[in-house]
């Protein structure tokens, strides 16, 4: 087991910390009817969700990953629905308008993903 460096520390909290500030946000928006924004908000914080997770796998301050590489792992890091919007153009996905309804289970999985990805940060700041 190597010593996490504190500025990485630091990195992963508060980028945990921004994804679920922005999956709350995202349950807002969804909660106010707006599912365009709720999508807007959910997509970013999948994202920032998976990078952690990959940050995790391949600690970045031991193997830094070229930025093809790690844009391919992240997206393999992906939960299923937001998966399945990379593989569509998700820059027309998140400016294409959504209904509440369909954009509540984006936000639920986003929910979860976060939570799960914040439980496996606390492990590894117990390990490590």
């Amino acid at each position: 087991m190597s010593t996490v460096p504190t500025r990485w520390r630091t990195t992963v909290r508060d980028q945990l910390q921004n994804a679920t500030e922005r999956a709350a946000g995202a349950r807002r928006h969804l909660l106010d009817g707006d599912g365009s924004a709720a999508i807007q908000e959910a997509y970013p914080a999948a994202v920032t969700g998976a990078t952690i997770r990959v940050w995790l796998q391949l600690p970045p301050w031991q193997q830094a990953l070229n930025a093809d590489t790690m844009h391919r792992r992240v997206h393999k890091e992906l939960p299923e629905l937001f998966a399945a919007l990379v593989q569509a153009d998700v820059q027309r996905v998140l400016t294409t308008p959504w209904h509440a309804d369909d954009a509540q289970a984006y936000v639920e999985e986003v929910e979860q993903f976060v939570a799960q990805t914040g439980q496996q940060v606390s492990q590894w700041l117990e390990d490590s």
